[in-house]
């Protein structure tokens, strides 16, 4: 169970019929719209913490941090049903109480971890997979940092988006509710020298990077060549598309520290390698 923003808090506390019902235990009791730093505490549906599991692709050696984590909820059913350690963040320390006892009872102790911290100053850049309901506000405040994560971890929210950075994938429980999902994309923005470009003698490509999409433009000896727009990063895998004398070129590749190595065409023998170039 998670945090809202107060408007959406308060919302819910006036339609839900059962703000007094105690979400707590008999040491702890905890209603809907209970204030919290910045936000106030609203459940999170099971329902909504399976569906972003099953989007995030869950896997045994993941480490999931969940920011606000309230009551312990998604820590306590992922490591329930995926055998994962994961970490929730809580700023209220009743709330950090509930949740131990919360796992203890789930007798998954020996898996989760609920730190009492605020989540801006609090280190959970080991992430692989990172969960929040914490409001459309909260969660630009947190893009920066999440953007600076490694490539590659899975960045979930119920209800709430990051406006500029378009979710990879999104989908509705029965509810209505919506759930988001991130990829962190490796950094490419700059110069590359590729080799093996059909038709093409040392290809410079110099790639302008918004997030996880990129435009770019192809130069040989220094001469504007062509250029391609929608190219695409999900993680450390990279695509983009081009035309050349009217051949159509797609590129799938893997970003492999300051190297780029994939195939043209999914054809082994247009194997293809950028070298970043410096600064």
């Amino acid at each position: 169970m998670k945090c809202l923003n107060i408007a959406i808090g308060l919302s819910i506390f006036l339609i839900s019929g059962c703000a007094f019902k105690n979400y707590g235990d008999e040491e702890f009791k905890l209603q809907i719209a209970s204030h919290g730093k910045d936000v106030m505490w609203v459940p999170t549906k099971i329902e909504m913490t399976h569906e972003m599991f099953v989007m995030a692709k869950i896997r045994q050696d993941d480490l999931i941090y969940d920011l606000g984590s309230g009551d312990g909820v998604i820590p306590i059913e992922a490591a329930k049903k995926y055998g994962v350690q994961a970490v929730g963040i809580e700023y209220n320390p009743d709330l950090v109480a509930l949740a131990n006892r919360n796992a203890e009872r789930a007798k998954v102790k020996n898996l989760v971890t609920f730190k009492e911290g605020d989540i801006f100053k609090e280190d959970f850049s080991q992430a692989t997979v990172l969960t929040l309901y914490l409001g459309d506000s909260l969660n630009m405040k947190l893009k920066p940092q999440i953007l600076k994560m490694k490539s590659g971890t899975r960045v979930l929210s119920n209800t709430f988006q990051m406006e500029s950075w378009i979710p990879d994938e999104k989908t509705k429980i029965s509810s209505g509710e919506m759930a988001y999902l991130w990829i962190v994309p490796e950094h490419i923005d700059g110069n590359w020298q590729f080799s093996n470009i059909p038709n093409i003698e040392k290809a410079l490509i110099k790639i302008v990077q918004k997030k996880q999409f990129f435009e770019g433009a192809i130069y040989e000896k220094n001469l504007h060549k062509i250029s391609f727009e929608i190219g695409r990063i999900r993680g450390d895998l990279v695509e983009f598309e081009y035309t050349d004398k009217s051949s159509k070129y797609i590129f799938r590749g893997k970003v492999l520290g300051s190297e780029i190595i994939g195939t043209l065409n999914n054809d082994p023998n247009l194997k293809v390698v950028g070298r970043r170039m410096p600064s």
